[in-house]
């Protein structure tokens, strides 16, 4: 009864016995109204954001027959670091190869399909949203939309960081500090955010050999230069890091770091705390409530408005593989289950 429900209503999907497929199933715009995975040229769901939460996401619409798109925007936001951690089953794959492995994974479900665009605008017009991107062809429609927009992390200002970025350099400590264990420890940030030495103190339990770096002309508080003292965390102030001079091709394997003054350091690892933007800017367009800057959800991933759904790192501040991951599927089974209730009301 309830296959036939959900199969017999305006929600209806693709048959399963068509559903598997191996092909990148890129949409053809010119083909689009003809589709067999939409009705009326309307998906089910469209997912706004291509990493972890978002393909999650869409893993399990593949596998509830719902035909969802998947708006492709780029790069991950860990694609440089070199491993994902504590994910189980996962532990050390590249964030590439586990988003490769992801693409694979998804595609094998006729019901999804990808756009490989940035999404500009999203529309509510009641009983579907219109969503526009950054290049001239025909809008999509969807019934519900997820928001994995995620965040984009803030840099240090130091000439050539990039070449240690996620090789030498990380910013999450409950990611990656483990490779901090036992080695000297360099943490760069600012003084305005009233938060670099309780971030340093994640640190104490792989190191106690810390040194901060005060990037900015913002001085610590006493409380924290007092708190800083007491846990022998050295910090430094008024001489900002200027360029990384990476020394670990030799012999040594350090790090060295020029500031201001022209002192040279050295380090085995550096951490930075220099903050992120969060990516809501579509969800302020559809109206969606903000919860100290990430987007406001309820235990089902649904945000304040109706059939909008939020997942990853754009809606928390514990921004963790595994934890994003878990929040698309969240979405996802939600979206389902709304579905299904809606076609069994009207079957």
């Amino acid at each position: 009864m309830i296959e036939r429900a959900i199969h017999n209503t305006k929600y209806a999907s693709i048959d399963n016995e068509h559903n598997m497929r191996g092909e990148h199933a890129k949409v053809n715009y010119k083909k689009i109204k003809t589709s067999n995975t939409t009705k009326n040229n309307i998906f089910d769901v469209a997912i706004i954001g291509a990493g972890f939460a978002g393909l999650s996401a869409a893993l399990v619409l593949g596998r509830y027959l719902r035909p969802a798109v998947v708006f492709d925007a780029g790069k991950t936001r860990n694609d440089i670091t070199k491993h994902v951690h504590s994910y189980l089953g996962l532990e050390n794959m590249s964030p590439r190869k586990f988003i490769k492995k992801a693409w694979k994974d998804v595609l094998q479900y006729r019901s999804i399909q990808v756009i490989k665009q940035k999404v500009q605008r999203i529309e509510n017009c009641n009983q579907y949203f219109v969503i526009s991107t950054d290049r001239d062809e025909p809008s999509i429609k969807a019934k519900y939309i997820i928001l994995a927009t995620g965040v984009t992390d803030i840099k240090p200002d130091i000439k050539n960081f990039s070449r240690i970025d996620g090789n030498g350099a990380w910013h999450c400590p409950h990611c990656d500090g483990l490779e901090a264990a036992g080695k000297q420890l360099t943490i760069i940030g600012n003084g305005n955010d009233g938060g670099i030495i309780s971030y340093a103190k994640e640190f104490l339990g792989w190191t106690d050999n810390i040194r901060v770096f005060i990037q900015d002309d913002h001085h610590l508080d006493q409380t924290e230069i007092a708190e800083a003292k007491r846990l022998s965390i050295d910090v430094v102030e008024s001489d900002p890091l200027i360029e990384v001079r990476d020394d670990r091709r030799g012999v040594s394997h350090h790090i060295n770091l020029l500031s201001g003054s022209g002192k040279l350091y050295n380090t085995d690892v550096i951490f930075y705390h220099i903050g992120y933007n969060v990516q809501t800017q579509l969800a302020e367009q559809l109206g969606c409530q903000l919860d100290e800057g990430f987007i406001k959800i309820n235990n089902k991933q649904q945000t304040t408005v109706a059939n909008v759904y939020a997942a990853g790192d754009v809606d928390t501040d514990r921004h963790y593989v595994v934890l994003a991951v878990a929040s698309g599927a969240v979405a996802a089974i939600s979206i389902y289950e709304d579905i299904l209730k809606r076609a069994l009301e009207n079957s």
